[in-house]
């Protein structure tokens, strides 16, 4: 269990970068689309974005899009590692303007050895953070109050049912199994590369808390996985996330998040989508 626990945990990046102006909404599939700016990710670059219902004005989808160099001469290694979770990259991308979602960030990890158990594969982990940038590095070793804050759980109808605290897993201490500027992480015990099924893994997803709160929103893939969809047909692959009782702070959450890749635009998208006011 306890190589399989840590493969939930993600750590603070190699590469920061912090993006500013978002470019001109243009629009798409009868939504408003917004990005916001690219960040140089591989040999392209990866940017985030939302849509927009052309008559409600609600977002309906909230995403990154990557061009398809984004995914070739990634990096193959970093100086951070631990707890399983070793030498990978990581880039903070800031949301379109105006974006309508309860989100504050994107945290886009890059792990190119993938980290134990059954999530030996290169992935990316795409963290949408309720939480700010300022309670994401705050969440430090170092200070007095760590243990108190990672055991200070969300409360239960704020989780979906069957999702475990990676500490548990592990049977640690929650200050043990918590992740620096991260928290802890929960994992979907229904997900189909855990026992009992033990199928490969191409995508999962994943949520963190600090501080008794639901702090990010992860779905965790591997590069194959979106790579496979630059020729495939019928527009991608939408995977249901299981809904929480109560959301906090309301707003408009995702009932599932998609993979696909955007022709036209000549880039792929990752995407929690089916967004709908929830509290």
């Amino acid at each position: 269990m306890r190589s399989m626990a840590l493969v939930v945990l993600a750590l603070a990046g190699l590469a920061w970068s912090r993006t500013r102006e978002p470019v001109d909404p243009g629009t798409l599939n009868g939504a408003r689309l917004r990005y916001g700016a690219p960040i140089q990710l591989g040999k392209g670059e990866a940017r985030t974005y939302v849509l927009r219902d052309e008559k409600t004005g609600n977002p309906v989808e909230i995403g990154v899009a990557l061009t398809e160099n984004a995914l070739q001469g990634l990096p193959m290694g970093g100086q951070h590692g631990g707890n399983g979770h070793e030498h990978y990259a990581s880039y903070i991308m800031e949301l379109p303007a105006n974006h309508g979602t309860p989100y504050h960030f994107v945290e886009l990890d890059w792990n190119p050895k993938g980290h134990g158990g059954p999530y030996t594969a290169q992935h990316f982990d795409f963290h949408f953070y309720r939480s700010s940038l300022a309670e994401h590095d705050a969440i430090d070793p170092t200070r007095a109050d760590y243990a108190q804050q990672a055991a200070a759980f969300p409360a239960a109808d704020e989780l979906p049912n069957g999702y475990v605290s990676s500490h548990l897993l592990m049977k640690l201490d929650p200050a043990q199994a918590a992740v620096p500027k991260m928290g802890l992480h929960w994992v979907d015990t229904n997900s189909p590369e855990l026992p009992p099924r033990n199928q490969p893994f191409t995508a999962t997803f994943i949520i963190g808390s600090w501080g008794g709160k639901v702090t990010f929103d992860e779905p965790m893939i591997t590069r194959d996985f979106i790579l496979a969809h630059r020729d495939s047909i019928g527009g991608g692959t939408t995977i249901p996330v299981p809904a929480s009782a109560r959301y906090a702070p309301a707003g408009f959450y995702m009932d599932s998040y998609t993979v696909s890749f955007d022709r036209a635009a000549g880039e792929y998208h990752v995407a929690l989508t089916g967004l709908a006011w929830k509290k």
